[in-house]
C-alpha cells in the first residue's frame, strides 16, 4: 500500500513537472517566431523562472534515486542548461532586448533541452502515457493549437483589428477548441472562419481520443489486478493441496491428533483467505 501511495504521488508530482515544462517550451518557442506585446515577454521570463526552479527540484529528486551520482550527471548533461532561466536573467536581469538574436537562440537551444529534460524527471508519467497511448491524444492537441493558432494569426492579421499580436489568434483557438467562445475574437476572412471550424472539429476529436485512451488505460489496470488476484488464488490453492496431502500423510502415520488439528484449522484460515481473492475477482 505504501509503495502504491509512493507511486501515485510520484505521478502527480511529475506530472506537475511536465505541466511547467510543456508550456515553458511552447512559450519561449512562440515567443522566437512570433509577435508578442512587451509585458508578455517579462511574464514569460517569470514563468522561466519558475520552471527552472521545479526542474532544478525534478533532477534532484531523480539524482537521490541513482546509486552513481556523476553517471547520472554524464547522462543528463542537458539538465544543466535546462535549468537556466535564460529570459529571467537575459531580459530581466541583464535588460537585454527580447529581439536580441542571442536571447532568441538561447531560448530554442532550451526549448531542445527541455525536450530532453521531460523524459527524464517524468519517466513514471512517460510510461503511463506510453501504456495508455494518451500520448496521441496530447500530440493531436498541440498539433491543432500551433497550427490553428498560427493560421488564424497569419490569415487575420492586418485585416481583423481583434488580431494584432499571435496572443490574440492564440485566445481565439484556445476558446473555440475549449467551446467556452467569449466572443471578444471573432474572424472576419472566409479562410479564418475555416480555421475556426477546423478547431472546432477537432476539439470533438481530440475528446474522443482522451476518452478513449483514459477508458483503455482503466480497462487495462482492471485487467492487471484480476490476473493477479487469479495467480494468488492458484498459488494458494497448491499450498493448500499440499496440506491436505501432508496431513492424510500424518493421518496415515498415525501421529499426533493435536498435529493433525492444528493443520485443519490452518487449511481452514487459508480457505477463507481463497474466498476473499475470489470474491474480490467476481467484483
Amino acid at each position: 500500500m505504501n509503495s502504491k501511495l509512493h507511486h501515485n504521488l510520484e505521478l502527480v508530482l511529475e506530472t506537475i513537472f511536465l505541466i511547467f515544462i510543456f508550456l515553458d517550451s511552447f512559450l519561449l518557442f512562440t515567443s522566437v517566431f512570433l509577435p508578442l506585446r512587451g509585458n508578455s515577454y517579462v511574464s514569460i521570463a517569470y514563468f522561466d523562472l519558475i520552471t527552472s526552479a521545479l526542474l532544478l527540484l525534478g533532477y534532484w529528486i531523480q539524482q537521490r534515486r541513482t546509486k552513481s551520482k556523476t553517471g547520472y550527471l554524464k547522462r543528463n548533461w542537458n539538465g544543466i542548461i535546462a535549468i537556466i532561466p535564460i529570459y529571467f536573467i537575459g531580459i530581466v536581469i541583464l535588460g537585454i532586448n527580447e529581439s536580441s538574436i542571442i536571447i532568441k537562440v538561447l531560448a530554442l537551444i532550451k526549448v531542445l533541452t527541455l525536450i530532453m529534460a521531460a523524459r527524464q524527471v517524468g519517466r513514471a508519467v512517460d510510461q503511463f502515457v506510453s501504456k495508455s497511448k494518451l500520448v496521441y491524444g496530447f500530440a493531436f492537441f498541440v498539433v491543432v493549437l500551433l497550427v490553428c493558432s498560427v493560421g488564424f494569426f497569419l490569415l487575420e492579421t492586418g485585416v481583423n483589428p481583434e488580431v494584432t499580436t499571435y496572443e490574440d489568434s492564440l485566445w481565439y483557438v484556445i476558446q473555440t477548441i475549449t467551446t467556452v467562445g467569449y466572443g471578444d475574437v471573432v474572424p472576419i476572412t472566409q479562410w479564418g472562419r475555416l480555421i475556426g471550424v477546423i478547431a472546432m472539429i477537432s476539439a470533438i476529436g481530440i475528446s474522443s481520443l482522451l476518452t478513449a485512451a483514459t477508458t483503455s488505460s482503466l480497462m487495462d489496470k482492471l485487467r492487471e489486478d484480476r490476473e493477479k488476484l487469479a495467480k494468488s488464488s492458484v498459488d494458494f490453492t497448491k499450498k493448500l493441496d499440499k496440506r491436505v496431502q501432508d496431513m492424510e500423510s500424518k493421518m496415515a502415520k498415525e501421529e499426533n491428533v493435536k498435529e493433525i488439528e492444528a493443520s485443519l484449522n490452518e487449511i481452514k484460515s487459508e480457505i477463507n483467505e481463497i474466498k476473499d481473492l475470489l470474491n474480490k475477482i467476481n467484483r
